[in-house]
This record gives C-alpha cells, structure tokens and sequence, in this order.
C-alpha cells in the first residue's frame, strides 16, 4: 500500500484502495502513541525509509530529540524542499531555456516537470546508493511523492498549467540574464596579461586578441562594480612588469620550425 493510496487509489479504483492514514484516521495513535508517518515515493527512496524509522525509534528511546514532521506526517528534513531547488537542470529554468524532448540538458518543464511544485528529495539523494534519480537520468518529475498522485498530475509528461506564466517570464528576464552574463563571462575569460597586451596565445580557432570597445567600456564598468569598497586588483595588475619569458618559444625561433598541428597538418 503506499503512502497516499498511490495508483491503486486513482479514478476507476475499484479496489477500494486507499492510503493508511485515510484507512486509520487521523486519531490513530501507535502503541508508543506515534500518529501515522508517511514516507512517500515510487517507490520511496530505502534512505529515507530507514533514517525515518531511525529517527523515530531513537526519540522512542530517549536518545535523540523529537524528529521533525509536517502537518501530513512527512519527515520535514527530508520533504520540505521541492524537487526544483536541487534539481541539476534549475538553473536553465532561471535564464529561461527549456528542452523540447526528454532527454534533453535544459530545464524539463515544458514536457511535463512538475518539480517547482513537488517536496521530494531524490536529487540530492539519489535513487539507489545515492546515485541517479528522475531528473538526474534526464526524466522529468511526475509528482510520486505528492498525495494528488497520480490523478491531479496527469496527463503525465504535458507541460503544467502555471508554467505557462512562470516559464513565460522565465524566458523574459532570462534572456537579460543570459546576456549579462555573456557580458560577466568575456571579462572572466581573459587573463590580466592578455588585457595588458591585446594578445590571447592561444592557438585554437576562434580565440580573439583585441577587445572591441564596448567589451572594454562593459568590463570598465564591471570592475568598477566589483571593486568598490575594495583593493582594486585590476588597477594593482596593471602595474606588473610584462614577464620576461612570455611567448619563450617565438623568443627561441621555435617557432620557425615545421611542426604538427591539432589536425595533423604540417605547418
């Protein structure tokens, strides 16, 4: 039987089957006097069953103080927070950028996640010794944990009604943040000594030597910001000599000589 009825317990039960705590009610009480503990999943993770079960027995016995639960009888430390707030994908949810199919890096919402709105735990703890887990193998999150399960979370694999409007303003302000941080990230991909000297070593494709102006207004500014109130390492960086033993092997004539490149073609 599982927690909250569970499948056995959607529309067309002709089992009559239900959760414990619908069976028992809510004045039952054990014989040590403990109400009914629900540790939901789908199956629930054998982690939380065992450290539940630990918990309670240890405060039974006097050696540790009274566990934490909700008012549905979870284990608060381990249900409070939603799938979402751990999940590895969240953060395309915060710059607006969704998968189309599952399987897919982006945030799953739009194909069904329900995880901005589910208590479980799975992705910190993983499925089977703290490894995988729904959103962590690529799948999105169906609610299992959730007592409306399956029923208020069907069709499976549709995107949720409200993330309509929170996955359409995600996609507002995440396209600035996404700028702004492409604006962050050509700042922090350059070393001091390459701004000093206009020139990136790198023999990669694509590497550029020069600024453009509003690279170096943007970063002029961004320093400026992250400076303030404290030592200005940038302006302290522009005081270093040049190293003397920049660009050795152009120093030595290496350079001269014909070599490999990364695709195998002489130079």
């Amino acid at each position: 039987m599982r927690t909250w009825g569970g499948i056995p317990a959607a529309a067309g039960n002709i089992t009559g089957s239900m959760s414990l705590t619908d069976f028992l009610g809510k004045d039952y009480r054990s014989a040590l006097g403990v109400p009914v503990v629900n540790v939901p999943g789908c199956s629930p993770l054998g982690d939380n069953f065992t450290e539940t079960v630990a918990a309670v027995l240890l405060f039974l016995q006097n050696l540790a103080p009274l566990p934490k639960f909700d008012e549905l009888g979870r284990p608060a430390w381990l249900f409070e927070e939603t799938v979402h707030r751990h999940c590895p994908k969240a953060g395309y949810y915060e710059e607006g950028v969704f998968a189309e199919e599952p399987g897919d890096n982006q945030c799953l919402v739009e194909i069904g996640c329900w995880g901005p709105v589910v208590q479980c735990n799975i992705v910190e703890r993983g499925a089977i010794n703290h490894v995988g887990g729904c959103m962590v193998a690529g799948g999105a999150c169906i609610g299992c944990t959730m007592p409306g399960f399956p029923d208020k979370y069907s069709p499976f694999y549709k995107s949720p009604p409200g993330s309509a409007i929170s996955g359409g303003l995600s996609k507002v302000y995440g396209g600035g943040i996404r700028r702004l941080r492409r604006m962050s990230m050509k700042t922090g991909n350059r070393e001091p000594l390459w701004d000093k000297t206009d020139e990136v070593p790198s023999g990669w494709e694509g590497a550029k030597d020069k600024r453009a102006p509003v690279d170096k207004v943007n970063a002029y500014f961004y320093k400026k910001l992250q400076y303030r109130g404290s030592v200005n390492h940038a302006e302290r960086n522009k005081k270093q000599p040049l190293p003397s033993s920049r660009d050795i092997l152009r120093q030595k004539g290496v350079h001269a000589q014909r070599s490999t490149n990364v695709r195998g073609e002489r130079v």
